[in-house]
Protein backbone atom coordinates (compact mmCIF):
# COMPACT_ATOMS: atom_id res chain seq x y z
CA UNK A 1 0.00 0.00 0.00
CA UNK A 2 1.39 3.55 -1.20
CA UNK A 3 0.08 5.55 2.13
CA UNK A 4 -1.69 8.34 -0.63
CA UNK A 5 -5.52 8.60 0.01
CA UNK A 6 -7.34 7.81 -3.33
CA UNK A 7 -9.43 10.68 -4.30
CA UNK A 8 -12.39 11.66 -6.57
CA UNK A 9 -12.15 13.87 -9.51
CA UNK A 10 -14.52 15.84 -7.95
CA UNK A 11 -12.86 16.50 -4.85
CA UNK A 12 -9.97 16.94 -6.59
CA UNK A 13 -11.50 19.98 -8.30
CA UNK A 14 -12.60 20.83 -5.23
CA UNK A 15 -8.77 20.91 -3.72
CA UNK A 16 -7.81 23.04 -6.90
CA UNK A 17 -10.40 25.37 -6.35
CA UNK A 18 -9.82 25.79 -2.97
CA UNK A 19 -6.02 26.37 -3.16
CA UNK A 20 -6.61 28.26 -6.24
CA UNK A 21 -8.53 31.15 -3.63
CA UNK A 22 -6.34 30.42 -1.32
CA UNK A 23 -3.01 31.66 -3.35
CA UNK A 24 -5.36 34.82 -5.31
CA UNK A 25 -5.84 35.87 -1.23
CA UNK A 26 -2.02 35.47 -0.14
CA UNK A 27 -1.75 37.76 -3.64
CA UNK A 28 -4.04 40.60 -2.75
CA UNK A 29 -2.60 43.61 -2.24
CA UNK A 30 -2.27 45.03 1.50
CA UNK A 31 -2.22 48.33 2.04
CA UNK A 32 1.47 49.31 3.23
CA UNK A 33 2.43 52.56 4.75
CA UNK A 34 6.57 52.49 6.08
CA UNK A 35 9.35 52.21 3.88
CA UNK A 36 10.30 48.84 5.97
CA UNK A 37 7.04 47.49 5.16
CA UNK A 38 7.68 48.05 1.54
CA UNK A 39 11.11 46.49 1.81
CA UNK A 40 9.52 43.48 3.45
CA UNK A 41 6.94 42.51 1.16
CA UNK A 42 8.84 43.28 -2.15
CA UNK A 43 12.03 40.84 -1.00
CA UNK A 44 9.55 38.11 0.37
CA UNK A 45 7.65 38.72 -3.61
CA UNK A 46 10.98 38.48 -5.02
CA UNK A 47 12.63 35.29 -2.97
CA UNK A 48 8.92 33.67 -3.88
CA UNK A 49 9.62 34.54 -7.93
CA UNK A 50 12.98 33.61 -8.04
CA UNK A 51 11.88 29.98 -6.35
CA UNK A 52 9.20 29.86 -9.29
CA UNK A 53 11.60 30.37 -11.75
CA UNK A 54 13.89 27.40 -10.63
CA UNK A 55 10.42 25.34 -10.55
CA UNK A 56 9.54 26.22 -14.31
CA UNK A 57 13.26 24.85 -15.08
CA UNK A 58 12.90 22.08 -13.27
CA UNK A 59 9.67 21.33 -15.20
CA UNK A 60 10.83 22.60 -18.18
CA UNK A 61 13.85 19.90 -18.17
CA UNK A 62 11.37 17.16 -17.24
CA UNK A 63 9.47 17.95 -19.86
CA UNK A 64 12.25 17.92 -22.66
CA UNK A 65 13.45 14.30 -20.99
CA UNK A 66 9.65 12.55 -20.98
CA UNK A 67 7.68 14.58 -23.99
CA UNK A 68 8.36 12.67 -27.26
CA UNK A 69 10.54 14.20 -29.83
CA UNK A 70 9.52 17.34 -31.35
CA UNK A 71 6.73 18.11 -28.80
CA UNK A 72 8.70 19.76 -26.09
CA UNK A 73 9.91 22.63 -28.68
CA UNK A 74 5.94 22.70 -29.76
CA UNK A 75 4.91 22.97 -26.48
CA UNK A 76 7.31 26.05 -25.91
CA UNK A 77 6.81 27.65 -28.89
CA UNK A 78 2.85 27.45 -29.10
CA UNK A 79 1.65 26.80 -25.62
CA UNK A 80 3.78 28.77 -22.92
CA UNK A 81 3.84 32.23 -22.19
CA UNK A 82 7.46 32.30 -22.78
CA UNK A 83 9.82 31.81 -25.93
CA UNK A 84 12.37 29.12 -26.23
CA UNK A 85 15.35 31.47 -25.64
CA UNK A 86 13.73 31.56 -21.79
CA UNK A 87 12.70 28.21 -21.80
CA UNK A 88 16.25 27.50 -22.47
CA UNK A 89 17.73 29.74 -19.80
CA UNK A 90 15.49 28.45 -17.12
CA UNK A 91 16.49 24.76 -17.75
CA UNK A 92 19.95 25.86 -17.65
CA UNK A 93 19.82 27.41 -14.49
CA UNK A 94 17.60 24.54 -12.83
CA UNK A 95 19.91 21.88 -13.95
CA UNK A 96 23.12 24.01 -12.61
CA UNK A 97 21.35 24.43 -9.51
CA UNK A 98 20.51 20.85 -9.56
CA UNK A 99 23.45 19.50 -10.06
CA UNK A 100 25.66 21.14 -7.29
CA UNK A 101 27.51 23.41 -10.10
CA UNK A 102 25.55 26.54 -8.71
CA UNK A 103 24.81 26.70 -5.00
CA UNK A 104 21.19 27.79 -4.80
CA UNK A 105 21.46 30.10 -1.50
CA UNK A 106 24.42 31.89 -2.53
CA UNK A 107 22.33 33.19 -6.27
CA UNK A 108 20.70 36.33 -6.89
CA UNK A 109 16.96 36.27 -7.61
CA UNK A 110 16.91 36.85 -11.66
CA UNK A 111 17.11 33.76 -13.79
CA UNK A 112 18.74 35.83 -16.52
CA UNK A 113 21.65 36.98 -14.00
CA UNK A 114 22.06 32.95 -12.85
CA UNK A 115 21.98 31.80 -16.55
CA UNK A 116 25.21 34.26 -17.10
CA UNK A 117 26.74 32.20 -14.03
CA UNK A 118 25.43 28.94 -15.71
CA UNK A 119 27.11 29.56 -18.73
CA UNK A 120 30.59 29.84 -17.18
CA UNK A 121 33.06 26.86 -16.97
CA UNK A 122 33.98 25.04 -13.91
CA UNK A 123 37.39 27.15 -13.33
CA UNK A 124 35.76 30.40 -14.40
CA UNK A 125 33.06 30.00 -11.42
CA UNK A 126 35.46 29.37 -9.33
CA UNK A 127 37.25 32.14 -10.13
CA UNK A 128 33.94 34.49 -10.36
CA UNK A 129 33.09 32.86 -6.69
CA UNK A 130 37.32 34.44 -5.70
CA UNK A 131 35.86 38.26 -6.80
CA UNK A 132 33.06 37.45 -4.81
CA UNK A 133 30.73 37.38 -7.95
CA UNK A 134 28.44 34.23 -6.76
CA UNK A 135 26.24 36.41 -4.19
CA UNK A 136 22.64 37.04 -4.04
CA UNK A 137 22.78 40.72 -4.94
CA UNK A 138 25.51 40.73 -7.64
CA UNK A 139 24.05 41.99 -11.00
CA UNK A 140 24.43 40.94 -14.57
CA UNK A 141 25.90 43.44 -15.77
CA UNK A 142 28.92 42.38 -13.11
CA UNK A 143 28.71 38.98 -14.53
CA UNK A 144 28.69 40.46 -18.17
CA UNK A 145 31.46 42.48 -17.26
CA UNK A 146 33.41 39.69 -15.89
CA UNK A 147 32.70 37.68 -18.79
CA UNK A 148 34.03 40.33 -20.88
CA UNK A 149 37.24 40.70 -19.20
CA UNK A 150 37.81 36.76 -19.64
CA UNK A 151 37.32 36.86 -23.28
CA UNK A 152 39.44 39.84 -23.62
CA UNK A 153 42.32 38.04 -21.93
CA UNK A 154 41.89 35.64 -23.53
CA UNK A 155 42.43 37.39 -26.64
CA UNK A 156 45.14 38.75 -25.65
CA UNK A 157 46.44 35.57 -24.45
CA UNK A 158 46.09 34.02 -28.28
CA UNK A 159 46.86 37.32 -29.57
CA UNK A 160 50.49 36.95 -27.75
CA UNK A 161 50.74 33.20 -28.59
CA UNK A 162 50.52 33.93 -32.44
CA UNK A 163 52.62 36.75 -32.07
CA UNK A 164 55.38 34.50 -30.29
CA UNK A 165 54.61 31.79 -33.20
CA UNK A 166 54.97 33.73 -35.76
CA UNK A 167 58.32 35.29 -34.80
CA UNK A 168 59.27 31.42 -34.05
CA UNK A 169 58.42 30.43 -37.32
CA UNK A 170 60.33 34.04 -38.82
CA UNK A 171 63.59 32.74 -36.69
CA UNK A 172 63.37 29.06 -37.99
CA UNK A 173 63.07 30.92 -41.60
CA UNK A 174 66.43 32.93 -40.98
CA UNK A 175 67.92 29.94 -39.27
CA UNK A 176 67.23 27.78 -42.81
CA UNK A 177 68.47 30.89 -44.50
CA UNK A 178 71.94 30.79 -42.09
CA UNK A 179 72.44 27.21 -42.87
CA UNK A 180 72.30 27.69 -46.55
CA UNK A 181 75.04 30.06 -46.59
CA UNK A 182 76.78 28.26 -43.97
CA UNK A 183 76.75 24.90 -45.97
CA UNK A 184 77.90 27.00 -48.89
CA UNK A 185 80.73 28.38 -47.23
CA UNK A 186 82.01 24.85 -46.10
CA UNK A 187 81.01 23.48 -49.91
CA UNK A 188 83.83 26.53 -50.95
CA UNK A 189 86.77 25.70 -48.76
Amino acid sequence: MSGFKQVSKAQARRHIAVDERIERMAEATVDLVRREEFVQEISTLWRSAQEKFLLIGRYLVQARARLPHGEFQAMVENELPFGYQVAYQLRMVAEAVDSGRLPGPKLPPSYATVYQLATLTSEQLRLADQRNLIRPDVTRPEIVRFKRDLRNRAIDHVSRREALEAERDRLRERLAVIEVELATLDGRD
